[in-house]
């Protein structure tokens, strides 16, 4: 298991079946197959950043492909380079 809440953290995960929460402001996070990696998105409202969405997806090799980076981006697990 890991958890960050800390912006633009990266999380990584090595292990089998791992749970990955990165919920900080810009934070990205890349696990194994079978794996569960949650995101949070933030926008500045009033001039506060504020969460505008969380989001939970598991590691299929497919649609979310394994040992690859994802942030949240309009709501959706984006792949970054």
């Amino acid at each position: 298991k890991l958890a960050s809440s800390g912006d633009y953290a990266k999380l990584a995960s090595s292990g089998d079946y791992a749970v990955v929460m990165a919920a900080g402001y810009n934070s990205q996070a890349k696990a194994k197959k079978g794996s569960w990696i949650t995101l949070a998105e933030w926008d500045s409202l009033d001039g506060n950043l504020t969460p505008v969405c969380v989001k939970t997806e598991q590691v299929d090799g497919e649609r979310i492909k394994e040992d690859t980076w994802y942030k949240l981006i309009n709501g959706q697990f984006t792949e970054i380079w």
